[in-house]
């Protein structure tokens, strides 16, 4: 039996990550937000923003911004952009536009042309590096959901992210861009940063007018009906914490929405003229935001026998059963993922791993004298054949004391539910005289058991021999014959009852059965690993005794966190 090697690190150039960046360990200086907490309406909470966010703030020129970026925007030697999965170095700035990968330039998310003079034009917060191709082609179009996709040209190699199309959003029918569901966030907080920072200096004419308004929030009803939703759906992230800490190192502000995301609640949502509290929130850089618990940015599908499966989806208590042989391959339709374990494991059969973690966000502070595997079970369907069994369920073993109303009585695999029917009287109650349940006129019983084929009832002494009807399949005397998950039986008659002393159901399971085998922590090399997933790349990669994943070209801590 071979034994594998889960790959547990990757290329090292890949990894050179710059330490200050992939930490994201920042805190927000005492008192910056003062002035906020105590604020209720709207425009008050976005006046107080403006003070705190403009005091003192270090004005970059235009011109001047590009190395600014080394601080900002590169990770790992290079360029992270919102507009495209291209790897730009510092030096491949404004080089030729004529296909996406080109080159890269500087973009307003908040184009130039909405924009007055002064330090809107160079704020760091709005001006972002990007592929120079895309930012072309996207223009000053306005942001939107996009209906009609006319797609971005120029791109043979797929890597320009983001559509360009016709708007499907009520209120605007033009040509609009929507980013990358994966920046969608992004994108929305630096437009509620720039309504806080420039309030009334932002244009609202030409194509700015179908984002910006002169209403106090700053905001028209077209664009909240979808930034708000980006914002939501799309939390912050470990790079935008990272980020605006670096700016606030360049130009001395903060954009508060990335510090406290529920701000935005508070003037275009759920809690709008709710009184501010800031000592209620903690700040994304203290591990607070908008992340539910247990929720991560990213995840990893598998596919099992062409059905997709999330790792929630798998059953920690799956029977196992052995294969005939180890799996050839990790195959993506022959295997999913469980877990993860600090040992290796090889092809073990007939008994489950002890998975340690399910979940990357369930890891503990991780060490680098410690190896964490990936685990992989085989999969398939057995079927057994039809597998007969009888269960007796009888009345007097219920130890019921002498007229007590009988429910619901479940034993092993069969349920028994009494009722008073629609017709009936009185309830079904169990006496020691015949030592069975007496079931009156209208009430039922009903049996509830997987693909049932016999029922046999024995009846106590004194029984009235009223008639029973049934739901399905055929009574005859005593004896029900069929094929069902439940059958109900009901007491005919107006005087009388039937006295039920014990009830054998046969039953005929389904033979077919998925079971999970061959637990594996590796295959036979790293293309049969990429091979795995659907749609990615998953690997794991050690930085500094840290663990990371890399999701194809993304790389996220084991909190779930996008760190690049």
């Amino acid at each position: 039996m071979k034994k594998h090697l889960f790959l547990a690190f990757c290329v090292l150039c890949f990894v050179s990550v710059r330490a200050n960046v992939i930490e994201g360990v920042a805190a927000i200086p005492e008192g910056y937000y003062d002035g906020v907490s105590g604020k209720k309406s709207p425009d008050a909470i976005l006046d107080a923003l403006q003070i705190c966010i403009s005091r003192d703030y270090n004005e970059i020129s235009y011109k001047g911004l590009e190395p600014h970026y080394l601080n900002t925007d590169f990770y790992a030697d290079s360029l992270w952009d919102m507009y495209s999965t291209c790897h730009f170095v510092y030096e491949d700035a404004n080089k030729a536009q004529k296909q996406v990968c080109d080159g890269w330039n500087k973009e307003h998310v908040c184009c130039q042309s909405w924009l007055g003079s002064g330090p809107m034009v160079s704020d760091l917060f709005n001006v972002y590096p990007t592929d120079a191709r895309v930012n072309n082609l996207r223009s000053n179009y306005p942001y939107g959901v996009v209906g009609s996709n006319k797609g971005i040209s120029g791109d043979p190699d797929h890597h320009a992210l983001g559509k360009l199309g016709t708007s499907a959003v009520s209120g605007y029918s033009g040509t609009c861009y929507e980013p990358d569901d994966r920046y969608k966030g992004d994108f929305a907080r630096t437009f509620f940063y720039m309504v806080a920072r420039y309030r009334d200096k932002i244009l609202n004419s030409g194509d700015g007018a179908k984002m910006f308004s002169s209403n106090p929030t700053n905001l028209t009803a077209y664009s909240l009906a979808f930034l708000l939703e980006w914002h939501r759906n799309d939390p912050v992230s470990q790079k935008e914490i990272d980020r605006n800490q670096a700016v606030y190192g360049e130009q001395n502000n903060r954009n508060p929405f990335i510090d406290y995301p529920d701000l935005v609640e508070y003037i275009w949502g759920t809690k709008k003229n709710q009184q501010v509290d800031l000592s209620t929130m903690t700040p994304t850089c203290d591990g607070g935001g908008q992340d539910p618990a247990g929720k991560v940015k990213y995840g990893v599908t598998w596919s099992v026998n062409g059905v997709i499966l999330s790792v929630d989806s798998i059953v920690e208590n799956k029977k196992i059963q052995a294969l005939p042989e180890t799996p050839e391959s990790c195959s993506s339709n022959s295997n999913v993922f469980v877990g993860w374990t600090d040992a290796p494991i090889d092809g073990i059969a007939g008994e489950a791993p002890a998975i340690l973690y399910r979940e990357p966000a369930d890891f503990p502070p991780i060490t680098a004298d410690v190896t964490y595997y990936a685990v992989f079970a085989h999969t398939e369907t057995i079927d057994h054949g039809k597998v007969e069994s009888t269960e007796s369920v009888n009345m007097k073993a219920q130890g019921y004391t002498n007229g007590q109303e009988v429910t619901t009585i479940t034993k092993g695999d069969v349920t028994l539910t009494f009722g008073k029917g629609t017709a009936g009287s009185n309830v079904p109650k169990y006496y020691n005289t015949g030592e069975a349940v007496r079931c009156y006129p209208g009430n039922t019983m009903t049996v509830t058991a997987e693909s049932i084929t016999k029922i046999v009832l024995t009846f106590g002494s004194g029984d009235s021999n009223n008639a029973i009807s049934v739901s399905t399949g055929a009574l005859s005397g005593s004896t029900w014959t069929g094929d069902a998950d439940q059958v109900a039986f009901s007491v005919g008659g107006s005087s009388g009852h039937r006295r039920i002393a014990q009830v054998d159901v046969t039953m005929n399971g389904s033979g077919a059965q998925t079971v999970y085998s061959d637990y594996l922590t590796s295959c036979s090399g790293s293309e049969d690993i990429e091979n795995h997933t659907f749609e990615t790349i998953n690997r794991k990669i050690f930085i500094d005794g840290r663990l990371y994943i890399q999701v194809g070209e993304n790389l996220f801590n084991v909190q779930g966190k996008r760190v690049r």
